[in-house]
């Protein structure tokens, strides 16, 4: 069976586990943001089609915001304690919003984490990954993506 697998991931010895802990990975990640991507569009549809532009801006304009922060914390922090940060950041946020919600609020943070976080993720696979390998295992990795995304 993990012949099986090596040959239809074409993973080298040593790589089928880190294949596997990114494929999960990024299941969980897109899985996390299509469960809550429908309450965000429920949230705005309810705010009126005339606030939805507004909306991408401030998402836009969070986005310019946090960039710079997040480039001065990865230069700072070793990528070990930058991901725990980062995660725990979005996780305190999710758990501040199960006791008050701002729909607009809401809508604006989770597409900073959508951005985010697809972002940090492949990031953090082209520093675990060289180029030979992700050429070709990143379609593998991305199946977790595609899996994730149905998922819910």
């Amino acid at each position: 069976m993990t012949l099986l697998l090596y040959r239809a991931l074409r993973a080298e010895p040593g790589e089928l586990a880190a294949v596997a802990w990114a494929f999960a990975y990024f299941f969980l990640l897109l899985c996390s943001y299509y469960l809550l991507r429908p309450v965000r569009d429920a949230l705005a549809v309810d705010a009126g089609a005339q606030t939805l532009q507004w909306l991408f801006t401030a998402t836009f304009a969070a986005m310019l915001a946090l960039v710079p922060v997040f480039g001065w914390l990865s230069a700072r922090l070793p990528r070990a304690r930058l991901l725990p940060v980062l995660y725990g950041f979005f996780v305190l946020n999710l758990l501040l919003f199960s006791v008050w919600l701002s729909p607009l609020v809401f809508f604006v943070w989770l597409s900073v984490f959508n951005l985010f976080a697809v972002s940090v993720f492949w990031s953090y696979m082209s520093d675990l990954f060289d180029t030979p390998q992700a050429a070709r295992l990143y379609g593998a990795i991305a199946a977790g993506g595609s899996c994730g995304a149905i998922a819910p």
